[in-house]
């Protein structure tokens, strides 16, 4: 029995097989930890794959105005407001009795649409634009409060709480003096210049009016249209989008009048957010702020306008223009040997506009010119010829026909208040500083679309 009990006591384990043991042990160690390791990587690049195509890409900057940023987002949101605002324009022309007469135009908004690049290049300058607007805008101390978000949109949804405004914007009343009569050396220069002059006396009192927007129509609901100050064809400023909400169906029987309540108007707001956040994926919120935002806008153009001075140091002056420098230099040197202007204008000038009128741009103020000519133009005497100036548009050749101080006729007015309101957004854009991140163009929408059955090919357009 002793001798059993012997065999059965295990064996002292010498150093070496404990340190083989501990080896063992530590390696498989390290293998667990690398496995783990491992794993957590691969499930970390899986999530943050996740989370980038969602989350982290929704707050992703596309483009930063002073401290503030444009998400990627608040970017696609807008892309898609806009887009819905066009399809909704679109459709209700190309459904109409009149379709046919609006052929061009469908197929330019049709086209617009399809170039979703370029659309979504203009609603980021937009946005840009706007965003430079606001904060210039609070940094003046101007406000707009929740009070006035809600009234404008009661008021566009046609819901006057407080009864019927009315209308209390003021139109301006221009009196008209008779303008200089020509001077003999402008008598000469003018010759042979046709149709305009720069004597004309207004005899009527113009209305200055807001200039129109650009709107679109949800079907089957009410009108929401936000007035705000569009650009002339002249500026760089594109008109902010404004949502339509026009009733579209025509009833065949005409209704009973039914009062326009609280609750009917809450009700009709109700299927506008909805209506928008179904097509436009355009939440309550983000068409709150829009609505802020143009009411900025607002204020800004109308601070602006009434500092617009009803009589303004003009320029009258003629140009020919022409496409490369070598050129103009051969038509300054034919006029300085004697050439005649209106012939070099009609035989050179690419402005087709005004070529066979000896290039007359009449009379105009300051900021309705490109800067290098507009520079060139106040820098010259009456009858003084100027050297070829480079601008956008090619190279001209300036004379200034008249110089003085007049009075702005109401389209004039019109246009100084565009130009100031463009003005004051490019300087607050400069002030604030802006920079666009190129992942812009990467995740422009292209939805929502125009539906097949409304689509219209290049061929059936207008010729």
């Amino acid at each position: 029995m002793a001798k059993e009990s012997s065999d059965k006591t295990p064996k002292e384990l010498s150093r070496k097989h404990l340190a083989r043991v501990e080896k063992e042990n530590r390696q498989k160690k390290f293998l667990l930890y690398g496995i783990i390791a491992v794993i957590v990587v691969i499930v970390g690049l899986i999530v943050y794959g996740v989370l980038k195509n969602t989350v982290l890409k929704d707050v992703q900057p596309v483009a930063k105005v002073g401290d503030t940023t444009i998400t990627v987002k608040e970017f696609q949101d807008r892309v898609r407001y806009d887009r819905f605002q066009q399809i909704q324009t679109f459709e209700t022309y190309a459904s109409s009795y009149f379709a046919s007469l609006f052929q061009d135009q469908l197929l330019n908004i049709q086209d617009g649409l399809d170039s979703y690049v370029n659309f979504g290049s203009t609603t980021l300058d937009q946005m840009i634009g706007e965003d430079a607007l606001v904060q210039k805008a609070k940094s003046m101390g101007i406000t707009v409060t929740d009070a006035e978000v809600e009234s404008e949109i009661q008021s566009n949804l046609q819901y006057f709480p407080s009864g019927t405004p009315t209308a209390t914007a003021a139109t301006p009343t221009i009196t008209y003096y008779p303008t200089s009569t020509l001077s003999g050396l402008q008598k000469t220069l003018t010759a042979l210049t046709s149709t305009a002059t720069p004597t004309e006396v207004a005899t009527a009192t113009p209305v200055v009016t807001q200039a129109p927007t650009t709107s679109g129509t949800v079907e089957g609901t009410a009108s929401f249209v936000t007035d705000t100050p569009a650009a002339t064809a002249t500026d760089t400023l594109e008109p902010t989008a404004t949502l339509d909400l026009t009733p579209s169906v025509t009833p065949s029987i005409t209704p009973t009048a039914t009062e326009y309540t609280s609750a009917g108007y809450q009700n009709l707001y109700s299927t506008v957010i909805a209506n928008i956040t179904t097509n436009a994926s355009f939440s309550e919120q983000e068409l709150r702020d829009y609505v802020r935002t143009v009411l900025f806008e607002r204020k800004i153009y109308n601070q602006l306008g009434a500092n617009i001075a009803p009589e303004q140091d003009m320029v009258w002056a003629r140009h020919i223009l022409v496409a490369d420098q070598a050129t103009a230099n051969q038509i300054e040197t034919d006029l300085k040997n004697g050439g005649d202007w209106n012939t070099l204008a009609a035989q050179y000038s690419t402005d087709s506009s005004n070529s066979a009128n000896g290039g007359d741009l009449g009379w105009f103020t300051k900021g309705t010119m490109l800067q290098p000519f507009e520079d060139a133009a106040w820098a010259l005497k009456v009858g003084q010829i100027s050297d070829p100036v480079q601008t956008t548009d090619g190279w001209h050749i300036i004379e200034v026909l008249g110089h003085e101080k007049r009075q702005l006729t109401a389209d004039q007015i019109t246009t100084a208040q565009s130009a100031a309101f463009q003005k004051f957004i490019d300087d607050a854009k400069t002030e604030l500083g802006v920079k666009k991140y190129d992942v812009w163009a990467s995740v422009v929408p292209t939805d929502p679309t125009i539906p097949a059955e409304y689509r219209i090919s290049s061929g059936t357009a207008t010729p």
